[in-house]
């Protein structure tokens, strides 16, 4: 078997565990609102205040993301020294045990152990990092094939796995069922990721540093960053990536809100619209990229994909036509998976091969950082209008181009 075949072997499993794994992580995405609101589900006693509720489901939507923050770079940086393969098995072995206890903790009715296990499942999961670095180390694939499939695969899994994850708890279908299911299904689902990844994948090539690094700094999030941040141009695209993805992030969440609002859609309605996003989404990251891979620079493209994005938002805001705010969320896929494909690219391009793994997790957990951040901070927002909301992720993302734009010199191709 050649080099370029056998790395694109390689390539297809990375894809089909990412797919599976981003299926398995977004399944409880429909659940958790339903355990702290919904009566029928209740985790917490009926005598607690809805501001009560309110705070925890916040406080157990941070959890995760807040795991992924702390964890992703240095489960990154641990697979550029020690390699892809041991830790993204080990991670998603360690992720299953969670997610376990994260079933456990739903049956029990334990908010604290539900809490705790959140955190320590998004500790373990930057598992997209590593298969993003694993994507990196594959010379003979293009990084806008490699990286733009990565995203786009994971955009048709979180199409695909909320569904389940209803499904799975639909009393009506299976009276055993119980919001609990899902989490255990996941822990299956990742023991058998983790053997796939052991006995198919290739051992990655390490890039072992001239300097040999503590447990102290293998773990000190903020001397990492401030260290990466010393290239400067790396420090621009992070943060470009990170003030972008807030953006997105916010029109993630409230977007649904806001149509939930402005026409009383009800779920299934909203699924029709989810389903249109992650589908440009899809296209975005995975189709268009290839087009521009033989340029130098994205510069151009990048803030088209940006400008396209926050306009697409105002449209939203004002506009009141069905079929028009379809084509707007198939218009905000595209834009936002064309930006971030691109983006990730100059990023991975920017830092050398010792440190892909470290540089893809601290892209991730300055992401996550932002969506727990709004976890954390939305109910207060939503107070203010969901439509004011998407205003405000218009203006940081039309920020974000004018950051980007003067800091950023134009390359020749």
């Amino acid at each position: 078997m050649s080099d370029q075949e056998s790395q694109r072997r390689q390539f297809w499993v990375i894809l089909t565990i990412v797919f599976l794994g981003f299926i398995g992580i977004s399944m409880p995405y429909l659940i958790f609102p339903a355990l702290f609101l919904n009566p029928a589900y209740a985790i917490l006693p009926a005598s607690w205040s809805p501001a009560s509720h309110a705070f925890f489901l916040g406080l157990t939507l941070a959890a995760y993301p807040l795991g992924q923050f702390v964890g992703s770079p240095i489960l990154g940086a641990l697979s550029d020294d020690y390699g892809r393969k041991l830790l993204l098995a080990a991670s998603l072995v360690i992720s299953a045990l969670f997610n376990l206890l994260t079933g456990i903790a739903i049956e029990w009715h334990h908010v604290g152990l539900l809490i705790v296990s959140r955190f320590m499942t998004g500790l373990m999961e930057g598992n997209v990092a590593i298969a993003r670095a694993m994507a990196t180390d594959l010379k003979t694939i293009s990084k806008h094939q490699s990286l733009g499939k990565i995203n786009a695969s994971i955009s048709i899994a979180y199409l695909i796995g909320p569904f389940l994850g209803g499904l799975m708890t639909d009393k009506g279908l299976l009276e055993q069922l119980t919001p609990s299911m899902p989490f255990y299904v996941i822990s299956v689902l990742f023991v058998l990721l983790a053997i796939l990844a052991m006995v198919v994948l290739e051992k990655s090539p390490l890039h072992p540093l001239q300097e040999v690094r503590t447990v102290w700094q293998r773990i000190n999030l903020y001397r990492r960053v401030s260290a990466l941040f010393t290239n400067k141009q790396l420090k621009l695209l992070l943060l470009t990536s990170t003030a972008f993805t807030l953006a997105v992030d916010m029109f993630y969440e409230f977007g649904p809100v806001y149509l939930t609002l402005k026409w009383t859609l009800g779920p299934a309605q909203l699924t029709l619209y989810n389903g249109i996003l992650c589908l440009g989404l899809a296209a975005g990251n995975g189709w268009l990229p290839g087009f521009f891979s033989s340029r130098q620079s994205h510069r151009r493209e990048i803030l088209m994909a940006m400008g396209a994005f926050a306009l697409s938002l105002i449209g939203i805001v004002i506009i009141d036509s069905t079929l028009l705010m379809l084509l707007l969320f198939g218009l905000c896929g595209l834009a936002i998976g064309l930006a971030v494909t691109l983006v990730t690219v100059k990023i991975s391009d920017s830092a050398p091969d010792t440190i892909q793994g470290e540089v893809m997790g601290t892209q991730l957990s300055l992401r996550v950082l932002g969506d727990a951040f709004i976890c954390l901070f939305g109910s207060a927002l939503l107070l203010l209008s969901p439509k004011i909301i998407l205003i405000i992720a218009a203006v940081l993302t039309a920020a974000t181009m004018v950051y980007f734009r003067a800091k950023e010199p134009a390359l020749k191709n």
